[in-house]
This record gives C-alpha cells, sequence and structure tokens, in this order.
C-alpha cells in the first residue's frame, strides 16, 4: 500500500538466497483478471497441477477442508514449482489464524464470512503491518525467506467474503475500508441465506451480485466470485467479474472421470 512505513529488511548476506515468491497482487493490477480454483485434496502435486495447466492462483481451503499447519507449508511450497500464487482460504476472522497462513509464506488471504465494517478492520489489521495495520513481524519465518530476505505486505492479497443477505446491504460501508483488494461472493452461502439454496444464478443472487459490484467499483476493489462450472462462469464473466475461482479440485477431478465413463461406455454400447 502506497505511504505505509514497512519494517526495515535485515540486511542480506552475500551469497544468500530469497526463496521464490509468486506475485499475485501487482499481477492483478498488470492483467486486470485472474484466474484459479480451490484446493482441498492434501496432495502438493495438485496444485503443481493447477500451475502447469496455467492458473494464476490456487485457494488452499483451510475452511472446508482438514489441513494442518504441515500440510498447509508443503501445498504453498509446491507453488514455487510454477508462476502459480499460492492463496490461503482461513478458518475465521481471527488474528492469530490469519499470521499462521502469511508466516508460511501465503501470497493471499480469502477470509471468510465478513458482514460488517468492523469485521473487514479486523481482517486488515491482521494482514497490514503497522502503521496500517497489527501483523506481527518476523523475519526468520518462510515468508522471510528464514532471514534471508526482507518481509513486507505489499504483495499480499487481501479477498474478503461477503457471503450472507445481510451484508450485502452494507457492502458499501465493508468495501470502503483500505487495504482490501478483492470483494468475493460467496454464491452458495449467499443462496441459502437467501433461501434458494444451491439456486447461485438465479436471479436474486445475481442482483446481490450487482449491488456488490456497484459498492466494488466506488470503493476501486476487484470484484470476484466462486463458480462451480463454466457455464456459471460464464454468468459471472458476463457481471465484471475479474477473479475467477472456477471448480474445486475434487469435483474437477470427479467430472473428469465421470465423462471418461461415460464416454466409454457409449463407445461400447454402440460396438
Amino acid at each position: 500500500m502506497e505511504g505505509e512505513e514497512l519494517p526495515a529488511p535485515l540486511p542480506q548476506a552475500a551469497g544468500q538466497v530469497i526463496l521464490k515468491r509468486n506475485s499475485v497482487r501487482a499481477k492483478l493490477r498488470e492483467k486486470g483478471f485472474l484466474l484459479g480454483s480451490f484446493v482441498e485434496i492434501a496432495a502438493p502435486e495438485v496444485i503443481e497441477i493447477l500451475g502447469t495447466a496455467g492458473m494464476d492462483f490456487a485457494v488452499i481451503d483451510r475452511e472446508h477442508a482438514a489441513f494442518s499447519g504441515e500440510t498447509t507449508a508443503a501445498l504453498i511450497r509446491a507453488a514455487a514449482s510454477t508462476e502459480i500464487a499460492p492463496i490461503v482460504r482461513v478458518r475465521e476472522n481471527r488474528a492469530g489464524e490469519i499470521l499462521e497462513a502469511l508466516d508460511l509464506g501465503a501470497v493471499g488471504l480469502h477470509v471468510p464470512q465478513i458482514a460488517t465494517r468492523e469485521q473487514a478492520e479486523r481482517a486488515v489489521r491482521a494482514v497490514r503491518f503497522p502503521p496500517a495495520g497489527e501483523r506481527g513481524f518476523n523475519p526468520f519465518v518462510r515468508a522471510g525467506s528464514f532471514g534471508a530476505g526482507p518481509v513486507d505486505d505489499q504483495d499480499t492479497l487481501l479477498v474478503l467474503h461477503i457471503e450472507a443477505a445481510a451484508a450485502v446491504s452494507s457492502a458499501d460501508e465493508i468495501l470502503s475500508v483500505p487495504g482490501i483488494d478483492v470483494a468475493f461472493l460467496g454464491p452458495y452461502d449467499l443462496s441459502m441465506t437467501l433461501g434458494i439454496p444451491g439456486q447461485v444464478t438465479d436471479e436474486p443472487v445475481r442482483r446481490a451480485m450487482r449491488a456488490i459490484g456497484e459498492a466494488a467499483r466506488r470503493r476501486g476493489v476487484t470484484l470476484g466470485v466462486y463458480a462451480h462450472t463454466i457455464e456459471h462462469a460464464r454468468v459471472w464473466l458476463n457481471e465484471g467479474v475479474c477473479y475467477l475461482a472456477v471448480g474445486v479440485d475434487s469435483t474437477l477431478l470427479a467430472r473428469t472421470a465421470g465423462e471418461i465413463c461415460r464416454q466409454v461406455n457409449q463407445i461400447r454400447e454402440r460396438s
């Protein structure tokens, strides 16, 4: 963030190597669009496969997958083999949870269930260093290349989930908080609170997306969403989404396997 005073990095000794860190905040500014997917399978190869496929980011989902700190660290490390950015969805909007993901080397965070300005401020404080926030500074963790490199928050992407009907009317106030990069619509949770569970592209959900999009444009924040299928993705792209997460690794695998079974069975029936 421009104008912030950040902790001075430790001097780098001759011969020290800084760990690879895939940029994501700057990439969003440069490209104007990012594409990724959610990861809920505890296998580093999944991150590598998404990277080789050309995805910009992978959201390591600690909210809905039982990932330990060790597993999360392994998934983050796997991102360094390609250009994919490791982003972590934390379980809750809690400073300790957020700091753990950042210290492990996550270059971005998804923070769930943001419904008020106060909750947004809490997330920003946990992600940003003083004076913009209250993030603890430790240059000796992986995020600082174990003392060999600088630690700052200039390229830490903050994505806030707006996923309850009550939060939509507060979107402008939420997004007025400095330090937020992406307003992310959680269509499944939102459809549940609207009384139409699973109907994620129905008009009430679209109206909510438009309201969030208008607030995001006013506040200079990128609009993001989860799309379960390409058909859903088409709907949201037409609504102006520039940060798009398509699918979950498990369903991507299941769909491909199911389609192979369907086509092979069709061939056998015709022969």
